[in-house]
């Protein structure tokens, strides 16, 4: 499936309130720890985070519905942890995909924040990109989007 055309930072109808959506891709053992992520950066009015389980509905096309939420953010944000490596299956299929984004969008468009979950070694692949740790990640976040 591809998409055509680049999604640009969500606004509001006050062109001040500017939404960063953030893309969260992780290992599915690791689901109840990024669920409580995503109930933070839920509570922070200027993120819209997306987390598959918490965005998807019964019935719908997943595979289509993961492709339209990574096409339409600004930032991937990929979780991290021993248990989710070696990278296997839907995780290391989103990171590629994630990686692949920031070879056709500038830096202002998107980015990749890599967050360390535990003290996993990282993977060769995405171990050039930004990294935080959970105190770090709305701090690093807000960075992100004020130099977009």
């Amino acid at each position: 499936m591809e998409l055509r055309g680049k999604a640009t930072l969500a606004k509001d109808t006050d062109m001040n309130n500017k939404k960063m959506r953030v893309f969260i891709s992780h290992g599915f053992k690791d689901t109840p720890l990024v669920r409580s992520l995503y109930s933070q950066l839920k509570q922070e009015e200027w993120i819209d985070p997306w987390l598959d389980a918490e965005n998807l509905q019964p019935a719908q096309d997943w595979q289509y519905e993961i492709l339209m939420a990574l096409h339409s953010s600004n930032v991937g944000l990929i979780c991290i942890s021993k248990n989710a490596l070696p990278l296997t299956g839907q995780f290391k299929s989103e990171i590629q995909k994630i990686s692949e984004l920031t070879k056709t969008r500038s830096k202002e468009e998107y980015q990749i924040l890599i967050l360390r979950l535990d003290d996993a070694q990282l993977p060769e692949e995405i171990a050039s990109h930004p990294m935080a740790d959970m105190q770090e990640v709305i701090p690093t976040l807000r960075k992100i989007m004020e130099s977009q």
